[in-house]
């Protein structure tokens, strides 16, 4: 992430967490979490051991974060599977930041259209 996209991105989590973007908290947010894809997987537990988060902080934390998953998801009807791209496509917005593999199943009609999408972590 490049300096103008991470001060950026302190300035807006500072905002909706109404801290300064220099206190505390985010600097310890960014320093134990200095790329995009280890800040969007961030458990619970890791934001509880931040010194000044609390129950409050850490559901504010984990609710920003997936608003900016959802509204990187595009919103469509069902969606239809012709080839590996458009299963692609389909299926990048949801595991963007993820750091290890997940096994996916997509269910399709016989016009190919996605009735279900199953996943395995």
């Amino acid at each position: 992430m490049n300096d103008y996209h991470k001060e950026e991105l302190k300035r807006l989590i500072s905002e909706s967490l109404r801290e300064r973007p220099d206190s505390y908290l985010i600097q310890q947010l960014f320093e134990r979490f200095p790329t995009k894809a280890e800040l969007m997987d961030v458990s619970e537990q890791q934001l509880l051991s931040i010194k000044g988060v609390g129950e409050s902080k850490m559901r504010q934390i984990t609710a920003l974060l997936k608003l900016a998953t959802t509204l990187t998801i595009p919103t469509q009807g069902k969606p239809i599977i012709r080839c590996p791209k458009d299963a692609f496509e389909l299926l990048e917005p949801d595991f963007r930041h993820l750091n290890k593999e997940h096994f996916i199943c997509l269910f399709l009609n016989t016009k190919n259209r996605v009735t279900f999408k199953e996943i395995y972590r």
